[in-house]
């Protein structure tokens, strides 16, 4: 079984190096260059693909259980400040199980699980909100705590923080795997 995994790895990366090309490893060998910082769920379901085709020195990606900031908070800058990248994405995702597991709670599971979901604690409401309201509340707060940290740069225009939800499971109504940006800057998008 474990040959089996290591062959398709190892088939996959091959695979790639053919349709890439020597030249393509060119433009990033000495430094990256990435327009974006994503934050964002490490669920499988969600890849940037979904958005960039080749993400490779376009993307700075911070993943995460919930796409939260707190979790990764020195990558994140990491992207932001050192990087300079213009973009800053958190992006929440259909059937979030972070969510989903801080809502049902979370006492038994492993230490290092709960500190990231402990993180959850100021926007998930166990009791009034469906998982999807959750999910979006927890992809503003997470705008909100970016807008707070990194606020001289949105407003110097050097920064533009977005907040968005890959939609996989058609929940807004607008196709199967649409991207729907719900705020910019903190200003809710309609």
């Amino acid at each position: 079984m474990k040959i089996n995994y290591i062959e398709q790895i190892l088939k996959s990366n091959q695979h790639f190096i053919e349709r890439t090309g020597k030249d393509f490893f060119s433009e990033y060998q000495d430094n990256q260059n990435p327009f974006m910082t994503l934050v964002t769920c490490s669920d499988s379901r969600l890849q940037s693909e979904a958005f960039e085709t080749c993400a490779i020195n376009k993307i700075f990606i911070v993943r995460n259980i919930g796409n939260q900031i707190y979790s990764n908070e020195g990558s994140v800058d990491y992207g932001v400040l050192f990087l300079k990248t213009p973009v800053l994405l958190i992006l929440g995702h259909s059937d979030c199980g972070a969510i989903k597991t801080f809502i049902k709670g979370y006492k038994n599971e492993p230490v290092s699980i709960k500190q990231e979901l402990d993180h959850l604690i100021p926007v998930v409401d166990k009791k009034d909100k469906a998982l999807l309201e959750n999910i979006t509340s927890n992809i503003q707060y997470q705008v909100e705590v970016a807008m707070e940290k990194y606020s001289e740069l949105v407003h110097e225009n050097q920064l533009l923080i977005l907040g968005g939800f890959y939609d996989f499971k058609n929940e807004y109504n607008e196709g199967y795997g649409k991207l729907k940006i719900l705020s910019i800057n903190a200003e809710p998008e309609d």
